[in-house]
């Protein structure tokens, strides 16, 4: 009972450490710059949403937030789509051939980005895909695919063959069977798979600065940036591009709650 009490205990101290900067970030995002120098801990002298107003027009939100999505949805719907066929292949090889298949895209995971940022941007280059929502989704397909690839494997292993080659006597062809028979199966280990590819994608700065540097095909958190300047810094402003740019992707994690534990629960069983 002692071990349970606390065990409890510690769980709420910890949340409340993960919330404390979250609730000074929307407080702060209230002041003025002078008022949150002079306190970053008391509360707003007046409660205006006008910092939100002009953050909203600076950043010219709408579009930054378009962009960001049009990225984030293809590149992320195309990994799971290519990723989801890869392992099904993979899972289906002998056991020898798909073990080193399946080690090449391993392998791949554990380069450091940075090793290979600048040969990827010198190649984005020369292939005109620099300043390209297109080309950055190339490359958020070729990055990620990988991670998807082990998690799409790991399930796909489990699943009974029988239930494909029912299929299979009723007459459907490879990828009727896979996309009738299997693609549902899935949707555990997808809802886990695309959840964690949004938060990466979404918050990406990295690879999107490098990439992208014409205002209009710039990302939330590009935008985010240009409020953290050499010689002026602007904290209160920069509270709110932050908030902004956190809430779409905070509203589609709470609403995928409950299948994002489904799949973490579902794969620790499958595995």
């Amino acid at each position: 009972m002692i071990r349970k009490w606390a065990a409890e205990i510690a769980a709420i101290i910890l949340a409340l450490l993960f919330l404390v900067p979250i609730v000074f970030a929307v407080l702060n995002s209230f002041k003025t710059n002078g008022e949150m120098l002079r306190s970053f801990i008391s509360l707003p002298e007046t409660w205006s949403f006008g910092n939100y107003a002009k953050v909203w027009h600076d950043m010219q939100y709408p579009r930054a937030l378009l962009n960001t999505v049009m990225v984030t949805l293809f590149g992320v719907g195309f990994t799971l789509l290519l990723s989801a066929m890869a392992a099904y292949r993979i899972s289906r090889m002998k056991e020898a051939r798909g073990f080193w298949v399946l080690m090449f895209f391993t392998l791949s995971m554990m380069v450091p980005f940075q090793t290979i940022m600048i040969p990827l941007v010198k190649l984005a280059s020369e292939l005109h895909m620099m300043n390209s929502r297109v080309g950055l989704i190339i490359i958020i397909i070729a990055l990620f695919s990988p991670f998807t690839i082990f998690l799409y494997r790991g399930f796909m292993t489990q699943l009974p063959l029988e239930l494909e080659e029912a299929a299979r006597i009723d007459g459907a062809n490879i990828y009727q069977t896979f996309f009738r028979v299997i693609v549902p199966l899935l949707m555990p280990v997808t809802a886990t798979a695309a959840v964690l590819n949004i938060l990466w994608v979404w918050n990406d700065f990295i690879l999107s600065f490098l990439m992208l540097q014409r205002e209009e095909v710039m990302t939330l958190q590009l935008t985010v940036y240009r409020y953290f300047g050499t010689y002026s810094q602007q904290w209160n402003l920069a509270l709110v591009s932050l908030i902004l740019a956190a809430i779409p992707v905070l509203i589609l994690y709470l609403l995928l709650q409950k299948y994002i534990i489904k799949g973490v629960a579902a794969g620790a069983v499958k595995g």
